[in-house]
């Protein structure tokens, strides 16, 4: 998976995301907001749809990247989108899984899912916001703001 998009509910909060604010996003209740949450230092990147979750994880230091709308329900041109983790001896390889290969490829190399988080849309479009992927090493971060990307690539990770 090289990038997914997540549907931005306003114009006006991509003017906030291009500022690294997260706000609530104005939804509707077949939508489920979300964040990725970054923390530079281990580096790693979680897609929340927590807010308690995502409020623990600033607080801890990560912060958040970009904010957007996944969907309870799927149709043509979207993915399901799973959450999943690898654990290690030391920390832990994180991923994200739009596809069922991508997420039996995971699966086969030892990730296990921490769960469905809704769908996304598999193409770029109007509304969208794309979330690209970098890889450095075996593992992944995945990114939506141009602040974010090039501090990823100052720091050698590579855009997929």
């Amino acid at each position: 998976m090289k990038s997914i998009t997540l549907r931005l509910p306003s114009p006006f909060l991509l003017k906030f995301l291009l500022l690294l604010v997260a706000l609530p996003a104005l939804a509707s209740a077949s939508d489920i907001q979300g964040w990725l949450v970054l923390n530079p230092f281990t580096p790693e990147t979680i897609l929340s749809t927590d807010m308690l979750e995502q409020s623990r994880l600033v607080h801890a230091g990560w912060k958040v990247t970009g904010t957007g709308v996944l969907h309870s329900s799927g149709e043509a041109g979207t993915g399901q989108l799973y959450r999943m983790v690898k654990p290690l001896p030391t920390g832990a390889l994180r991923a994200l899984a739009a596809s069922d290969e991508e997420l039996n490829a995971n699966l086969k190399a030892g990730f296990v899912t921490e769960g469905a988080l809704g769908y996304v849309s598999l193409k770029a479009g109007p509304g969208l916001v794309a979330v690209n992927r970098f890889t450095k090493d075996g593992r992944y971060l995945w990114l939506i703001s141009s602040a974010d990307q090039a501090w990823a690539e100052k720091n050698g990770w590579k855009r997929e």
